[in-house]
């Protein structure tokens, strides 16, 4: 299933010289922050880029996925680094399994993320399509508007995806599973590579052995198909307190472990800032 996929995306030979040019003449954002930027070289248009971490630390994927539509609508100039554009957002929510109905769509969380990013959260919200997928099956419904979206508007060049393997469940056969994600997956890939638009997903990771860094969920194909793919964890010891205040600063440790001409598995730390309460935050803004 997975060769079959590829050979259809990429069964048309190129010369490679053309394939310089057409990079050299994409675009890259900035994802918000100086220390991702350096280390996976930016956001560019056609790319597939894969953020994922334990469920525990869901708030902190939310926080850069938000940044990330946040920096699509930010102007082009050199200040900014955004792409100027459209962006969807696509989430993935389990009502059996997740009770906050909050987390469908938080309007308060992306209109701070607007201001402390220097732009208005109206022009924000005036270039932001979203949809929600409840279930595996209706994933794949969603895929299929959403292709059909970005084929019909050339503005669009971000397709954010909230927490993609949400509905891959340990007590289901995971071929099932694996296959649907190959359907949704491969219908916006294709879409988004035609029309030169990003992706950028988070997902979860599965349990961890021997200290080695966790591999994302999703399996194979998922490991495949996203052109870089990093690792988040929080840094426990950027927990210190100045007298009887924590800082308001948390870092936290990207771990490169996929990227299509660098070497890894390549880190860095990065620091956020804690809006919110001390001990339950409500979100983390990236400086």
């Amino acid at each position: 299933m997975a060769s079959s996929t590829f050979q259809e995306y990429f069964s048309e030979m190129k010369c490679a010289l053309d394939l310089l040019n057409q990079s050299g003449t994409l675009q890259k954002m900035s994802t918000g922050s100086a220390e991702i930027d350096s280390l996976i070289d930016g956001v560019q248009e056609s790319s597939f880029y894969l953020f994922y971490s334990s469920h525990d630390n869901q708030l902190i994927l939310d926080s850069l996925l938000y940044r990330q539509l946040i920096s699509c609508i930010l102007s082009k100039s050199n200040k900014k680094n955004g792409f100027e554009s459209v962006a969807m957002l696509c989430n993935n929510i389990d009502f059996s399994l997740d009770k906050n109905k909050h987390q469908l769509l938080n309007p308060e969380k992306i209109a701070v993320t607007a201001k402390y990013a220097g732009i208005e959260p109206k022009i924000v919200f005036k270039n932001l399509f979203v949809q929600t997928a409840y279930n595996l099956q209706h994933q794949v419904e969603i895929a299929e508007e959403i292709s059909d979206k970005i084929e019909s508007n050339p503005d669009i060049k971000l397709l954010a995806i909230r927490d993609l393997t949400r509905f891959h469940a340990k007590d289901r056969d995971p071929s099932d599973d694996t296959n649907t994600l190959k359907k949704t997956l491969g219908t916006v890939y294709r879409a988004c590579t035609k029309n030169k638009v990003a992706i950028v997903a988070t997902g979860d990771c599965n349990v961890a052995n021997n200290g080695f860094i966790p591999k994302p969920a999703g399996g194979t194909y998922l490991k495949h198909i996203a052109n870089v793919i990093v690792h988040i964890k929080p840094n426990f010891w950027s927990t210190t307190t100045n007298g009887n205040n924590a800082s308001p600063y948390v870092s936290f440790k990207a771990s490169m472990i996929k990227h299509p001409y660098q070497k890894t598995p390549k880190s860095v730390n990065f620091y956020t800032r804690r809006i919110g309460k001390r001990m339950n935050p409500m979100l983390f803004i990236l400086d």
